[in-house]
């Protein structure tokens, strides 16, 4: 018996996403296959037309065992028949829910559009967003489950500056804690330095070297 690839419950609770731009950049996917799938109803029944006449044309001009073998590969289609129907309902069905959850998602996000930006470009804006949200939830986990956050996710934290500043302002990392990093030149003596990034966002703006998200479309990119 057919059945959803997904339910109400999976797609609004257990999809990747735990921002809403980053969910919706997930349930667009979905929802692009399931209306790839869709369309597939009306090929299968081209399909079978196909064969019907295929056979017409057999028992006028066809040998015996050819039109033996049409015959049972119709046979064949029409046993699959209320099973695919079956998936074509429960296909529109999840069709219709992805929509509906995808509408509420809007109405959340779309407040936060950034002016002129598609919905890929707002996933772009929202990557350092979801990965900060993803890591501390990680982290949380760990900690509720073990007493402390394992050495890959501090790792990955150190990774992005935006995220490890939010860890510390949360309370998940040390505030006085600081990240290492080595001499930029190789030729040089080989050392480590901590680095204070609690200013970073005020000091990349005044460098040029990082700008605000929003002045993207300018040519200038934001690592956060």
């Amino acid at each position: 018996m057919a059945s959803k690839m997904n339910h109400e419950f999976n797609y609004r609770y257990q999809v990747i996403g735990h921002t809403p731009w980053e969910k919706i950049k997930t349930l667009q996917g979905f929802l692009e296959g399931r209306v790839v799938a869709a369309k597939l109803e009306e090929v299968s029944k081209m399909k079978y037309q196909a064969k019907i006449e295929k056979l017409r044309h057999f028992q006028e001009t066809g040998l015996k065992y050819e039109i033996l073998e049409l015959e049972a590969e119709i046979l064949e289609a029409k046993s699959y028949f209320e099973m695919e129907e079956d998936g074509f309902n429960l296909n529109r069905d999840e069709i219709k829910i992805l929509n509906k959850l995808l509408e509420e998602l809007y109405v959340i996000a779309n407040p936060t559009r950034i002016e002129g930006y598609t919905d890929e470009e707002m996933y772009e804006a929202n990557a350092a967003n979801e990965f900060t949200v993803t890591i501390a939830r990680e982290i949380q986990a760990e900690m509720l489950a073990n007493g402390r956050p394992s050495a890959a996710k501090i790792g990955n934290a150190m990774s992005n500056p935006y995220t490890w500043n939010a860890l510390k302002k949360i309370g998940l990392i040390p505030k006085d804690t600081k990240i290492l990093e080595g001499n930029i030149d190789p030729t040089l003596e080989i050392t480590l330095n901590p680095v204070e990034v609690e200013n970073l966002h005020l000091n990349e703006k005044k460098t040029g070297v990082l700008v605000d998200i929003r002045d993207k479309k300018k040519g200038v990119t934001n690592v956060g």
